[in-house]
């Protein structure tokens, strides 16, 4: 049995592709399948939860983008019985981008259900000072990339431009935003139970499983989901013109050359600031913090891709 999620209110316009698409390749292929709509957050967190309380395998069909990856990774009992499947229809797509699945529904589907492999994946673990936690199949950031995040969750002109399928245009101008207006407090951060490295003026730090996060953005140009570790971009003490001339460089991976963005590769990291920041993962955010564990979980969910 597949069981199919579709976030309604993802990205571009979807008008269709259940009825058009999905439903006749799913028959001429045999494949027997159960739809459920989502309508308002929280809802594929509870359907996933529903869906995997039994102790056994599941597979999943998500049509959604990266926030509905990481809602449904939140509602998801045991990560190890699912197998995920995607249809992208996001505005930024990077989960999507990062593992070479296409926007194409009939060649996505060819992935999920005829031609795609079977990959077992690690995930990150996010967990506040309050001992909440949250998983991410991306990224998780504090700061910059966050904020960017944080308001392109409640603009008005990212949902003007998913309807011209321009939304990822929008990650881009409210970049350009943050960085002259976020906050930069102090702080330190350690890897792998090392010592504190004193931070300054911290813009931000991103901590990736993938390349790609914030519609193409390369933060993690050399990020492995299967090597155990997250690679951290981590820019403080920069002008903010300096950033502001960095930043095109990242959506080719190239920001590391510019000095105060520094690179480094870890499982485990452990974030102190002297104020809180926007913290998200996978591009959604949920709260502010100043103290943060992140860590790697290996080998944690199956995923098809081509």
């Amino acid at each position: 049995m597949l069981h199919i999620i579709e976030n309604s209110s993802s990205g571009s316009d979807k008008k269709g592709i259940l009825e058009q698409t999905i439903k006749p390749y799913l028959s001429d292929a045999g494949e027997q399948y159960r739809i459920y709509l989502s309508e308002k957050p929280g809802d594929i967190a509870r359907i996933a939860s529903e869906i995997t309380s039994a102790d056994e395998t599941v597979r999943i069909l998500l049509i959604g983008g990266d926030g509905s990856i990481n809602e449904l990774l939140s509602g998801i009992r045991d990560t190890r019985k699912v197998i995920l499947s995607l249809i992208p229809t996001g505005s930024g797509n990077d989960f999507a981008r990062s593992v070479g699945i296409p926007r194409d529904v009939k060649l996505a589907l060819d992935i999920a259900v005829k031609r795609g492999r079977t990959g077992i994946i690690d995930l990150g673990e996010i967990t506040y000072d309050d001992a909440a936690s949250r998983k991410f199949i991306i990224s998780s950031g504090i700061g910059f990339d966050a904020a960017v995040c944080e308001e392109a969750m409640h603009s008005k002109l990212k949902k003007s431009l998913n309807r011209v399928k321009l939304g990822k245009l929008s990650y881009g101008l409210i970049a350009i935003k943050q960085i002259f207006g976020a906050a930069r407090p102090d702080g330190t951060i350690s890897f792998d139970g090392g010592e504190e490295i004193p931070l300054k003026k911290v813009l931000f730090s991103a901590f990736m499983n993938e390349p790609f996060e914030g519609g193409g953005f390369k933060f993690g140009p050399n990020a492995s989901h299967t090597d155990g570790k997250l690679d951290i971009c981590v820019v403080d003490s920069i002008p903010r013109i300096k950033f502001f001339l960095c930043l095109p460089f990242a959506f080719s991976g190239k920001h590391f050359m510019f000095s105060h963005v520094n690179e480094y590769r870890a499982s485990r990291i452990h974030v102190h600031l002297t104020s809180p920041m926007w913290v998200h993962t996978d591009g959604e955010v949920t709260r502010q913090a100043s103290d943060l564990d992140i860590r790697v979980l290996r080998s944690a969910v199956n995923i098809t891709m081509p």
